[in-house]
């Protein structure tokens, strides 16, 4: 407390770090304790208390030490011997020095020059005052007040021709006190402009909610985004949204302060960079084969036929190691739409990747790849660099298979999608006793090898077969729908031979030796190999039951017709003794559960827990197709019944027109029918209006096919023979009338 003009301030100490001394006191450990030496990283303490024992103590210890803290002087407890501990160096505030480099010139002079002067009204000497040198008179903190101090001093600065009252000169104090020599700077010279300008703040805050609100739709341009702003503030501002509102070329300053984009930077960001994770990031990392599999879903940039001949777009569903970047299993499945029959009713005859698939691919993982007629001999696991006498003497399945190793995973790390996400993924791995680990949302370099192994497929595989369509719109042909293009069986025939030859035998730039570095990169089928010396092969082999047990399930009741699964009914005699019965499971009453195969819907599987039997049942109208068929066909053509008119439960009407849909796909396109040409667009007519011709429609007569009419062999005068006609007037009723018969007129008697 200073007592300046009779008036008592508090003056607040600036905040200062616990700084150990030697001779100062500290609280350590509940106790207190005297520093005596300070000797490189150790500190000596003294304890204060009669009992107390001692201690030398690492100084970072001591600081992040819980309870540690520096006492102040009056804190400071005296020494049982009643001596005083030695004066410690006077504490300064803390400076800011270091800031002051970034400053201009001006800035810094302006600093100094306000340093010495606050120094003398604190201290009573300037800064560049000589050792020993008394202050002056006027301050001098023994004779004067701080409030005399602050008088002088502005005096003193206005004789300079300094415009200074004496509560900026206390206010200068103050902030020296409290932040150091960066309190003595014009925060004026620091400030920088307003990321927004002179734009009112409620303004930049309802763009910022507008581009928010338009951030995920289709990407526009800096115009749509000011009319929009100008919208919206007439909204809410009402007659205040003239005055408001920037102009246009403010706006688009303002657009790049806040770093909002639109247009192609807008395209280029949302599709290079939109879902990249901040760095740094973490590489994945695995010691055996296995122990980390990735698998993932992605577009194939091709167009390719599905089952009915229509021509629809692929995707791709993979799973690769990482240890020897060797692709397990890879599943091509079409990709279409559909068509539905009304705003409320689901999806009919559409196609894409569905949770099956990802059991499929589970299976393929544990069963080798047989090796098919038309293949070529070196895509063969018994000439390439796979140990093919140890894999054939552990799994006899390993003979005349294709060189593509088999691998059991242990972890699967997969995308968030619905078809990795689902429970019947999820029962899948837990049965075979993988554990599964989803990547992050939007974070791509979480799963990067699968990833980055997606783009090498398409640039070796899919751009050298017709169809391909590029990654975009920029870089697609044409006319790619009209190529000549493959069957999706067929892709996927390629595929696989492509991977037992074109990837699992090509050399990998990450397939290194880290203790020879200047080896050449190895094949992933090297790898494997190398692996397999070290930590063995234990094959995995699923029965048919186990193979039953990947299928889909669902939950139907069992009804005196059979299985009603979608939209199509199951029954066989093996049903009998589960017609209307409960099940047993809890919660489901009379449903059972029913394995079915998507690919493969001619039959469905009820499974009994009670026995661990299975009951077969197959499709009451599967004579009326009477071939192969899977359940993208019937949605098909369940679209193309209802289109005209039908509903979802004629079976028959269905299975027919499944019938007929493979039927045309195994003929072909027609050759005879001509294509009908589109009608050319001419746009509006031009020129006079045309006359309505009331003709038109009516076709022209036929004069060739008209036959005459019949000759009469009556006198046509006796016709009219019988024929009774009034009398004329001035004659009597008896008279003969002219040409009846009973008087001849004078031509005729002529």
């Amino acid at each position: 407390m200073v007592a300046a003009g009779g008036v008592l301030m508090a003056v607040h100490a600036p905040a200062r770090p616990e700084v150990v001394t030697v001779g100062g006191a500290v609280h350590w450990r509940g106790a207190t304790y005297l520093v005596t030496a300070l000797q490189g990283s150790r500190v000596h303490l003294l304890s204060q208390h009669a009992d107390g024992e001692d201690a030398v103590v690492l100084l970072d210890t001591l600081h992040r030490s819980p309870g540690f803290r520096v006492l102040d002087a009056q804190d400071a407890p005296t020494p049982d011997d009643g001596r005083a501990p030695p004066p410690g160096p006077e504490r300064r505030p803390l400076g800011g020095a270091d800031l002051l480099e970034g400053l201009s010139e001006k800035a810094r002079q302006e600093a100094g020059f306000w340093l010495d002067h606050v120094l003398e009204v604190h201290t009573g000497l300037p800064g560049f005052a000589a050792p020993g040198t008394p202050p002056r008179p006027c301050y001098d903190p023994e004779r004067t007040t701080l409030r005399d101090r602050y008088a002088a001093k502005a005096a003193e600065l206005r004789a300079a021709h300094h415009q200074v009252s004496a509560a900026t000169v206390e206010r200068k104090r103050l902030a020296w006190l409290e932040q150091g020599v960066w309190g003595l700077v014009d925060k004026r010279r620091v400030r920088g402009p307003s990321r927004h300008g002179r734009v009112d703040e409620q303004v930049v805050a309802l763009l910022r909610k507008v581009h928010k609100r338009h951030e995920k739709k289709s990407i526009g341009t800096r115009s749509r985004l000011f009319e929009l702003l100008r919208r919206a503030c007439v909204r809410k501002f009402k007659k205040r949204a003239e005055k408001l509102m920037p102009s246009r070329a403010t706006f688009y300053r303002l657009l790049d302060r806040l770093g909002i984009v639109c247009g192609k930077q807008a395209a280029a960001r949302r599709g290079d960079g939109s879902f990249r994770p901040e760095p740094p990031f973490t590489l994945a990392t695995a010691t055996v084969p296995g122990e980390q599999v990735q698998i993932d879903t992605t577009s194939l940039d091709m167009l390719g036929l599905d089952e009915t001949g229509r021509v629809v777009s692929l995707e791709l569903t993979a799973a690769i190691d990482v240890v020897s970047r060797s692709i397990l299993a890879a599943v091509i499945r079409p990709k279409s739409s559909g068509t539905r029959a009304g705003s409320s009713s689901r999806r009919h005859g559409g196609r894409a990747t569905k949770a099956v698939d990802a059991l499929f691919l589970l299976a393929e993982m544990c069963t080798p790849q047989p090796m098919r007629p038309h293949w070529s001999l070196r895509a063969g696991a018994k000439d390439s660099d796979l140990p093919y006498a140890q894999l054939v003497e552990a799994d006899g399945r390993m003979e005349g298979a294709a060189a593509r190793p088999v691998i059991i995973p242990e972890t699967i790390v997969m995308d968030n999608g619905k078809v990795f996400a689902g429970r019947a993924f999820m029962d899948a791995c837990a049965q075979l006793g993988i554990s599964v680990r989803p990547a992050a949302a939007h974070s791509p370099t979480h799963k990067a090898i699968i990833e980055r192994t997606f783009g090498s497929v398409k640039s070796l595989f899919s751009q050298f077969l017709p169809g391909y369509t590029g990654k975009d719109l920029t870089h697609r042909g044409k006319n790619v729908a009209g190529e000549r293009l493959w069957r999706i069986d067929q892709i996927n025939d390629f595929l696989q031979q492509w991977i037992a030859l074109g990837w699992q035998q090509r050399p990998h730039s990450e397939l290194r030796n880290p203790f020879l570095p200047s080896m050449p990169p190895r094949t992933p089928n090297q790898v494997f190999a190398a692996h397999i010396a070290s930590s063995g092969y234990v094959p995995l082999s699923l029965s048919g039951e186990d193979r039953l047990r990947l299928l889909p399930t669902a939950w139907v009741q069992v009804t005196d017709k059979g299985i009603r699964l979608n939209n199509r009914t199951y029954d066989s005699r093996a049903l009998n003794g589960y017609r209307n019965a409960r099940s047993g499971w809890p919660g489901k009453g009379q449903r059972w559960p029913v394995r079915y195969h998507p690919h493969q819907p001619e039959k469905v599987w009820l499974q009994d827990h009670r026995n661990n039997a299975w009951a077969e049942a197959d499709f009451v109208y599967q004579r009326l197709i009477g071939d192969a068929w899977s359940e993208h066909v019937w949605e098909q053509a369940t679209a193309a019944h209802l289109e005209k008119g039908g509903h979802t439960r004629d079976e028959t009407a269905i299975a027919r027109l499944v019938r007929s849909l493979l039927e045309r796909a195994g003929r072909g396109p027609s050759r005879t029918a001509a294509p009908q040409p589109a009608p050319a667009e001419r746009g509006m007519h031009v020129g006079p209006t045309p006359v309505h011709d009331p003709y038109r429609g009516i076709p022209a007569p036929a004069y060739h096919s008209v036959a005459s009419l019949p000759v009469m062999d009556v006198d046509p005068r006796q016709l009219c023979a019988a024929t009774v006609h009034p009398p004329l007037p001035g004659k009597p009723s008896g008279a003969p009338h002219p040409g009846d018969g009973h008087g001849r007129s004078s031509v005729d008697q002529s």
